[in-house]
């Protein structure tokens, strides 16, 4: 019986070996990992400073930018006047020229208010790359300017259809 118990004694220290300490246990308390969030960090927008000399630019822009729109309504209306006469539908006619001349000048009058539309995306880029937020006033002038730029390619493009082009 003598090898029973000392077999059984070996076995039992060999497994105590196998177990831990109490208290060695990993612990179930959250870890950092698990209480970070994925959630994107809230950015706080600067506010822009009033700019007197970027609000002296914008109001010049704005002025050329009214005295564009009454140019290229006044032509706008001859040139559609013009479309519309029935000698005008005749490509080659004297009538038709008139019209496509109407035409043309409106295209250069149109490009006026895109060189205004360039000068504030200036403006803009400008004061990005000198790490200055967004200017609110400067953004009100760009979206009048394209939706007067908008506006203009409208018009053109209904006089082309009356004439018969794409």
């Amino acid at each position: 019986m003598s090898k029973r118990i000392a077999l059984f004694l070996a076995t039992t220290i060999a497994l105590a070996g196998c177990t831990e300490a109490p208290g060695a246990y990993p612990s179930l308390a959250r870890r950092p990992i698990e209480s970070r969030t994925d959630a994107e960090p809230e950015v706080v927008t600067p506010v822009a400073a009033p700019d007197a000399a970027l609000d002296a630019k914008i109001k010049a822009i704005a002025a050329k930018l009214a005295a564009s729109d009454a140019a290229f309504s006044a032509s706008a209306a001859t040139a559609e006047a013009a479309a519309r006469t029935p000698a005008a539908q005749a490509v080659g006619s004297n009538e038709w020229v008139r019209a496509e001349s109407a035409l043309a000048d409106l295209v250069s009058l149109r490009v006026d208010t895109l060189g205004a539309v360039t000068d504030i995306d200036q403006l803009s880029a400008e004061r990005g790359i000198a790490g200055d937020p967004p200017y609110p006033e400067l953004d009100d002038a760009r979206a009048k300017a394209q939706a007067q730029l908008d506006e203009q390619q409208k018009r053109i493009a209904a006089i082309k259809a009356i004439l018969g082009e794409k």
